[in-house]
């Protein structure tokens, strides 16, 4: 009974198989099914498995992917390797070049031929070195499916693989950017193309090499793809000295530094039933009511030795000192002759700044109730000024849509800064005084060089008015907001393609925060990466 349940067992199985069109040698047979294994045949069918699975499973697949997908591929894999710290640079370098050709050599060949030449277009200036021009120039002749087949040069090149000795290291640092997106395309031309010999030491990753005798023509002086300069170890008494610990360390620091700066946390304060306006917003631990002026209280700053004293700039044109303690006016300042839109106060406590809708600015000092010197230039109202970090020097912006940078000393313009089409409404130097920013009704962000007076960057991106400016400690990142009720942070350090499409935002764009309906008019970076904020409800 035992046999014949067998027997039937079998020849159900064979059946199946004789339907689904398989051969009789590849019927599973009575004497494949062993109990027992030694430990060598075990080694030799699993060594033999992986040689003829992992390989070529991949390369028996067509390279078929869509020209987009091709490039957003090698451009992630080019800024992966081109990003890549010592030693894994030096490595995995060698792999661009044969990866651009084939990646755009598939691209013809899937009849893809405006891409393939946008693709050569933007990614050849990368290869500059004299072993890749003339096989370069072999390339961009080629316009269709049939030149790939027919050109001697190509066919030499795809026929015959590139081969790249790897550390055990590079090799799995390699794997993991590879494994962490889709990359099947740069997969499939490393099965098809690429040779990777992963060797134990990796003092004796000697370059790479192609896998022929004798090289195509174009290719003859690339036999070995040399390190690129930066990578070479230096040469001493004649020998080359490997990188020291403190070299690799630097390298992987100035990496870090060139990563996007950290986003910090906002902390947003909300206004709400500001029913008659609400003009601008300081911060302070203590509570008061001041009484004194007599129309609209449009800018208040504390001191920033004590928080018990204040000041503040009214409609009435006057400006007046507080001190919190006895809740009491200290001291009473007359200059300008109509609305004082903003006052500012130099880091040192020494003096402090006050513009106006009488198209000046006027420099003050805490002891004297009259201006000790007026800053006269702009044809409009003055609406906002900072002081410079080393409090020589004052910036104004107007209503005439210009900024003025001023000595304080001087007081003449040091620099005329033009190009915004409508008022001027913000205004911050950057902590290393290397930068202004400038922002208001035009809804564009300026970022000033001081040393040239040129723009350094045109931020996009805002839908309204910007009313608010301030920059992080280091100086990387600028964080701005106004009448779109949202908060937006730039990485400042960014550089950008000047070819680049234009787009509703700026590509130094990090993040933009909307808030539920609250307009901002203060920013402020505190300790500890927190980006205080504060505005009222619409």
């Amino acid at each position: 009974m035992k046999r014949s349940k067998n027997d039937h067992i079998r020849s159900t199985i064979s059946r199946y198989f004789k339907r689904r069109q398989f051969v009789e040698s590849e019927m599973p047979a009575r004497k494949d099914a062993q109990r027992e294994q030694s430990v060598t045949d075990m080694s030799v069918r699993r060594r033999t498995r992986s040689r003829t699975s992992v390989e070529n499973s991949l390369a028996l697949t067509s390279i078929s992917g869509d020209a987009t997908a091709c490039d957003q591929q090698f451009t992630r894999m080019k800024a992966f390797i081109l990003g890549a710290s010592a030693p894994y640079h030096t490595e995995l370098q060698p792999l661009l070049f044969p990866l651009f050709a084939h990646t755009y050599l598939e691209m013809l060949s899937n009849g893809q031929k405006v891409p393939a030449q946008k693709f050569h277009e933007r990614h050849s200036e990368t290869f500059k070195e004299e072993q890749y021009q003339s096989f370069i120039k072999v390339l961009k002749k080629l316009e269709a499916k049939s030149d790939v087949l027919t050109t001697k040069e190509v066919i030499e090149f795809r026929e015959h693989r590139f081969i790249l000795n790897l550390s055990e290291e590079s090799f799995h640092y390699m794997m993991l950017h590879l494994k962490a997106e889709d990359n099947m395309i740069m997969l499939q031309i490393f099965n098809q193309y690429i040779k990777i010999n992963v060797v134990q030491n990796a003092g004796v990753v000697c370059g790479s090499k192609l896998e022929m005798k004798q090289l195509p023509d174009v290719l003859a002086e690339s036999q070995v793809i040399k390190e690129s300069p930066a990578s070479v170890a230096p040469v001493i008494d004649g020998q080359q000295q490997e990188p020291t610990l403190e070299d690799e360390l630097a390298v992987a620091i100035k990496a870090v530094r060139e990563l996007p700066p950290c986003l910090p946390s906002i902390c947003f304060f909300t206004f709400l039933n500001t029913y008659q306006g609400f003009g601008r917003s300081t911060q302070s631990t203590e509570t008061a009511k001041l009484v004194g002026h007599r129309g609209p209280v449009y800018k208040s700053r504390f001191l920033s030795d004590s928080k018990t004293y204040l000041l503040s700039c009214s409609e009435d044109s006057t400006i007046r000192l507080w001190n919190l303690g006895t809740q009491t006016n200290a001291s009473l300042y007359v200059g300008h002759s109509s609305a004082v839109w903003d006052v500012n106060i130099s880091s040192t406590d020494t003096w402090f700044a006050s513009c106006s809708h009488d198209t000046t600015a006027k420099l003050w000092t805490f002891e004297r109730t009259y201006p000790l010197r007026s800053y006269i230039g702009h044809t409009f109202d003055v609406d906002c000024l900072d002081f410079h970090p080393n409090n020589n020097y004052l910036a104004t912006g107007s209503g005439d849509k210009t900024v003025r940078f001023w000595s304080v000393s001087e007081g003449r313009t040091v620099r005329l800064l033009q190009g915004h089409r409508g008022s001027v409404l913000a205004l911050a130097f950057s902590p290393n005084g290397k930068l202004l920013a400038s922002a208001g009704e035009d809804r564009r962000i300026r970022v000033w060089d001081l040393g040239s007076g040129q723009v350094l960057k045109d931020l996009r991106g805002h839908s309204d008015t910007v009313f608010a400016l301030a920059f992080d400690d280091t100086s990387s990142i600028l964080a701005s907001g106004g009448a779109d009720c949202c908060v937006r942070l730039w990485d400042i350090q960014k550089t950008t393609d000047s070819q680049q499409i234009e787009g509703h935002s700026s590509p130094e764009l990090l993040g933009a925060f909307p808030t539920k309906s609250a307009l901002l008019s203060y920013l402020r970076f505190a300790p500890y990466n927190i980006l205080l904020a504060a505005g009222a409800s619409s």
